[in-house]
């Protein structure tokens, strides 16, 4: 789906209910991005999504880097509105500008889905599983959540996230251990490293078997067990800023909000909000971020709602006036 023009139009001249219309829809603002900006990029994703739409419509097929589409693979809209009806219950958006295939490509004998993003447009490609048209699981692999979660990650492409990105998409998992440690790996260098590790000791145990039983075993248990430490600590670290940055965000916004506000942070906004001292401070961070982008304006303008024991004043100056 294209992006409306008159959407666009009130984009570039700074109407903040537009800013609010397209944060519905999982388009967020990106730090220091003007509202011109914004409109150009809204510009170019609606140029990158008709001549998609034009190739299929005319060869039945599109490439892009090597990935290749079908008009008749595409993702039914019946199908998205699992996904959808999770994002807009956690996070208050439904990305509806993004087009779906099924695919099973060659590069991952487990891959179940992923959004194929690019720059400088934020033009997105989602793509899942063909096993997934007619079948809820596949593996260890939930439908639904599949889609919400690449959904949430097509969403925060402006942010260019890397130490929350993960905990941030997981948050849409079914189970509590899944949203704890789903997002343990953040770069495929983490995936890389753990079963680096792991092949490593899996071939110090043979090589002691059978060629050479002196071998130290132990060093190759002590690097795997020191690799799968730094990784739960790292996550309980981040969980643990994670978790405080949505408790001091309950100075600032209802509790039922806190989520869907966390989301539309970025890594610099969870670690500033985990600091703050006292709502005093937190009042003071939010003018200050709603001054530096549209985004935390339009974060206040949909989602705020100040305790009763606030001062009007206090009130008055989260939200600056648009510029």
């Amino acid at each position: 789906m294209l992006i409306e023009e008159e959407l666009i139009a009130g984009i570039a001249a700074g109407e903040l209910e537009a800013f609010a219309a397209l944060d519905k829809r999982g388009i967020f603002c990106a730090d220091h991005e003007s509202a011109r900006d914004l409109a150009e990029r809204l510009q170019l994703l609606n140029q990158r999504t008709a001549e998609m739409n034009r190739t299929l419509a005319d060869g039945g097929a599109y490439t892009i880097e090597g990935i290749t589409v079908c008009q008749d693979e595409q993702i039914p809209p019946e199908l998205f509105q699992e996904g959808h009806a999770i994002t807009a219950e956690l996070f208050h958006f439904q990305v509806d500008w993004v087009q779906g295939f099924f695919i099973d490509p060659h590069f991952s004998m487990f891959f179940g889905g992923g959004a194929f993003c690019f720059f400088p447009d934020f033009f997105a490609l989602f793509i899942i599983r063909r096993s997934f048209r007619d079948r809820q699981r596949w593996l260890f692999y939930q439908r639904r959540e599949l889609l919400a979660h690449e959904l949430c990650h097509v969403a925060r492409l402006s942010f260019e996230a890397r130490m929350f990105e993960e905990i941030c998409a997981y948050q849409t998992a079914f189970t509590r251990f899944r949203r704890y440690f789903g997002g343990i790996f953040q770069r495929p260098r983490d995936s890389f490293l753990f079963l680096g590790v792991t092949a490593l000791l899996f071939a110090s145990q043979l090589c002691q078997t059978f060629i050479w039983p002196a071998l130290p075993g132990w060093f190759f248990w002590l690097l795997f067990a020191l690799t799968i430490g730094w990784l739960f600590l790292r996550q309980k670290h981040l969980m643990d800023i994670f978790g405080q940055a949505r408790q001091h965000l309950g100075w600032l916004f209802p509790e039922e909000h806190c989520l869907a506000v966390l989301c539309r942070c970025s890594d610099r906004d969870i670690l500033d909000l985990s600091q703050l001292p006292d709502q005093d401070a937190a009042f003071t961070w939010l003018q200050r971020r709603c001054s530096d982008t549209w985004r935390w304006k339009v974060n206040t303008l949909r989602f705020c709602s100040f305790a009763a024991s606030t001062t009007n004043e206090a009130k008055n100056t989260a939200v600056p006036d648009s510029q």
